[in-house]
């Protein structure tokens, strides 16, 4: 699955291990309600003249527990990509991860227990950021073929950089995202931009 081809260039998702709403609240979301059409919602306000003082966050639950936040809406910054969002949603033991796009970076970061520990360049296949190797999730990036600093090799160096998002969502969540988990109602509401 490629976001990009669902979305554009211009998105992020975020993966809690929270229900949607307790997710939404998490990342600043005050008045979370119910959103048929969340997605022509986030588009409609893309298309609207000028930039909105707040960014819409729509999410829905997945399976094992885990919710899917989307935003659309990058122009102030993602919330999602936050590094005090990411640790909001990750405390209390769980991991948490975000990947964005927008022109000329396709990026993952990954939190666990209330930190980020890696920031992930699905574009070079590399880690850039210095994260400690006893984290799991780091471990599990690496044993999949991306890189501290050399080429990627396994899986990773096998595809393309959609599918290094979709690699490293799944190695850090268990969760493989279809285009299915975007289809639907969603929960939604407005959080603050440019966090």
């Amino acid at each position: 699955m490629d976001l990009s081809d669902l979305f554009g260039e211009g998105w992020c998702v975020t993966l809690a291990h929270f229900a949607p709403a307790q997710a939404l609240e998490r990342m600043g979301v005050s008045d979370v309600t119910d959103v048929d059409d969340g997605l022509q919602l986030a588009t409609e306000r893309l298309e609207a003249d000028g930039t909105q003082p707040d960014v819409l966050l729509l999410g829905r639950e997945l399976r094992d527990g885990w919710s899917l936040i989307v935003e659309l809406e990058g122009t102030q910054g993602w919330v999602g990509m936050d590094r005090a969002v990411l640790e909001a949603v990750s405390a209390g033991g769980r991991v948490a991860a975000a990947a964005f796009e927008d022109p000329n970076q396709l990026m993952v970061h990954v939190a666990a227990d209330g930190q980020v520990v890696c920031e992930l360049d699905a574009i070079t296949g590399r880690l850039p950021y210095a994260a400690a190797d006893t984290e799991q999730t780091v471990g599990d990036l690496l044993s999949l073929g991306f890189s501290r600093g050399d080429e990627p090799t396994g899986q990773v160096a096998a595809t393309d950089a959609a599918g290094r998002v979709m690699l490293a969502l799944r190695a850090v969540t268990g969760v493989e995202l279809q285009e299915e988990d975007f289809d639907g109602p969603w929960l939604g509401g407005l959080s603050a931009a440019g966090r």
